[in-house]
């Protein structure tokens, strides 16, 4: 991945994803860090490593407010002119989204917005995995994970299976 447009495709999804589990499990999360790295294996290429701490202002779930910190971190760490291999966020200091510290200049996630987050979730349950997604993680994907050299789960997956 080259373009900033590519990157920030992947890390929304990425972001998006991991909000998902985080709902899931009743949490919210007050501060990401973003993440961005060249391949360390091709030392013949320019190397760069960076992360970006974002605090946001209260605690949320909201799918939407994290991949707008997400990508602020983004574009503080992006630079043209490398190959990147990896772009990645971490949820830090995880806590029960019931029990949000409030602020007085930052209303917490509306009922609305939580309305709305538990809808796309549910969606995405009955009709598979980003059948719902923002816009900005993209259709086409090209920075997804390639599979062509993935070694066969014959002990996970029943479908296989070695047939003698």
């Amino acid at each position: 991945m080259e373009t900033f447009e590519e990157l920030a495709e992947a890390l929304t999804a990425y972001v998006s994803r991991a909000a998902e589990k985080m709902r899931r499990q009743g949490l919210a999360t007050p501060a990401i860090i973003v993440l961005l790295n060249t391949n360390k294996h091709k030392p013949d290429q320019p190397q760069y490593y960076a992360t970006r701490h974002v605090k946001l202002t209260i605690a949320t779930a909201d799918t939407g407010r994290l991949i707008r910190a997400a990508l602020f971190g983004l574009r503080e760490i992006y630079r043209p002119g490398f190959r990147y291999k990896k772009t990645g966020v971490l949820f830090l200091d995880l806590a029960p989204a019931a029990s949000v510290q409030g602020s007085l200049f930052i209303q917490p996630d509306t009922p609305q917005r939580v309305r709305l987050m538990e809808m796309v979730d549910g969606l995405n349950r009955r009709f598979g995995r980003d059948r719902v997604r923002f816009a900005c993680s993209g259709m086409a994907r090209s920075w997804n994970l390639k599979a062509e050299f993935l070694s066969q789960r014959y002990t996970t997956r029943w479908g296989e299976l070695l047939a003698v």
